[in-house]
């Protein structure tokens, strides 16, 4: 199994509830089970590799690699874009929808709560949808309408409820991939882009998504660890087209979890002159290199709030949304703690025998330092972050009212009266483990929590209705 990633084996073998059967015995089966000849294939393919020392074979081998734009050459205009047209303010006012990451979990919930707002005939109005890692997957399929599939209970269910991670295995075995994967430049990524384009964008590029809403996908650059949001704006910066590029090679650079995955890398085509550089003590980047969204902004917000400072700044923005601004933000983010440790004189679990899982935990760390701080810029105090369903994101805008913020958080369940309808829902939803794949038992208990969370928000009258006004004064 040396061509499994090490931290994704960790993370597949802690997310297997035992509760269900999948203990470590199952898990071998499911890696070796079949093509044993394959894999024998494959460690053969491996030790002529080792042994001879090979260096990739030149050339883009990698799928979807983004294409040259020349001079005068066209650029279609498409949804993943900075510029606010009149889709977005012909009601005058503006709806923004955060999903945060977490894989299947935050997949699920998340198309789970776009279904509720769709009921209550508030989905079509969001103009911005920003997706991180996981969340990325309901974005996409919405914003992609029957390319995708019909935005129902029963095709999200079926669409976000598949077994990305099983079938990313199994496409190891294939000849073609183990051949490209040892000599050439394709990597692990690759496969999962194999994967999403299979079943989940059907190799749509950017030109295919629809006019409205907006839709950006977020990742983080390797080279500088800032964001990066798939914008024709910033395609246009490196002279390349979106319109052309595969939006499953996206969603996996905003899904590809250091350890597991490889980075996906975009060529920068602008023009650059390595002398007048050097004299501004700038090096010439000639690639971006990008992983996972989550460690720089795991609940998608900035995306958005760079959205609306980018067009509400000067004049316009006065009148660009006199009607109220709100977003929501859906956080998957689960219960973090280990209270199973307090009484254990020792933290060491199976899977520790082999590699620390504790490197998993430091991540996870990061990711809940890195909500926080969001959430506190979103107006809600740390220690009301799982309790309080509202906050307040001011933005660059000449009255300054900003955005009212509803944070649809898996956590806030604990804080609220247990329902009859799921006795134990908010244990069980905030203990499933970020992998690309979920039980129907999860998925049945991740769309039982977003009605809840959803229904509640509508019971306290915080969903957007005619008398929402912006939190400002507006005689500025």
């Amino acid at each position: 199994m040396t061509h499994l990633p090490a931290l994704f084996m960790l993370r597949a073998m802690r997310s297997m509830p035992a509760t269900k059967g999948y203990d470590m015995e199952r898990f071998i089966r499911l890696l070796t089970r079949k093509n044993i000849q394959q894999l024998a294939g494959l460690m053969a393919t491996v030790c002529f590799a080792c042994a001879s020392a090979c260096s990739p074979l030149p050339g883009h081998w990698r799928p979807g690699w983004n294409e040259h734009k020349t001079e005068g050459t066209p650029v279609a205009e498409t949804a993943a874009s900075w510029e606010m047209t009149d889709l977005e303010t012909q009601d005058g006012r503006f709806i923004g929808l955060a999903i945060s990451g977490g894989g299947s979990r935050a997949a699920n919930f998340g198309g789970a709560v776009m279904l509720e707002l769709q009921q209550r005939g508030l989905l079509n109005q969001v103009d911005v949808i920003s997706g991180v890692s996981g969340g990325t997957l309901p974005a996409v399929y919405y914003g992609l309408g029957d390319k995708a599939g019909p935005f129902e209970a029963e095709a999200v269910r079926k669409t976000l409820g598949y077994d990305f991670q099983r079938n990313w295995l199994w496409r190891w075995l294939l000849p073609h991939n183990i051949f490209r994967f040892w000599f050439t430049d394709f990597t692990r990524s690759d496969i999962m882009v194999q994967v999403f384009n299979a079943h989940l964008t059907h190799k749509a590029t950017f030109a295919d998504l629809r006019r409205h809403p907006k839709i950006l996908l977020n990742s983080t650059v390797h080279n500088d660890h800032t964001r990066f949001t798939f914008t024709d704006n910033r395609f246009t910066s490196l002279h390349s087209n979106l319109a052309t590029y595969h939006i499953a090679n996206a969603v996996n650079a905003s899904s590809a979890f250091p350890g597991a995955f490889d980075d996906v890398t975009l060529e920068n085509y602008s023009p650059q002159d390595p002398a007048a550089l050097k004299a501004l003590g700038v090096d010439p980047v000639r690639y971006f290199h990008l992983y996972d969204g989550g460690p720089i902004d795991n609940l998608g917000i900035q995306a958005i709030v760079e959205y609306l400072n980018r067009n509400v700044t000067g004049p316009r923005g006065a009148k660009a949304f006199p009607n109220s601004c709100l977003i929501f933000v859906v956080d998957a983010t689960p219960a973090s703690e280990h209270p199973e440790f307090n009484l254990r004189q020792s933290s060491r679990r199976f899977a520790d025998y082999f590699i620390n899982t504790n490197v998993l935990d430091a991540m996870d760390a990061m990711l809940i330092e890195s909500r926080r701080s969001n959430l506190v810029r979103s107006g809600i105090p740390p220690e009301k972050q799982d309790q309080e369903v509202r906050g307040h994101f001011s933005i660059n805008d000449q009255t300054g009212c900003g955005c009212e913020i509803r944070h649809i958080a898996l956590r806030h369940l604990a804080y609220m009266p247990e329902s009859a309808e799921a006795p134990g829902l908010a244990y069980r939803a905030t203990r499933i483990n970020t992998k690309f794949w979920v039980s129907k038992e999860e998925q049945d208990d991740l769309f039982m929590a977003a009605k809840l969370l959803v229904k509640e928000l509508e019971d306290d009258q915080l969903l957007p209705s005619p008398d929402l006004k912006p939190t400002c004064d507006r005689r500025r």
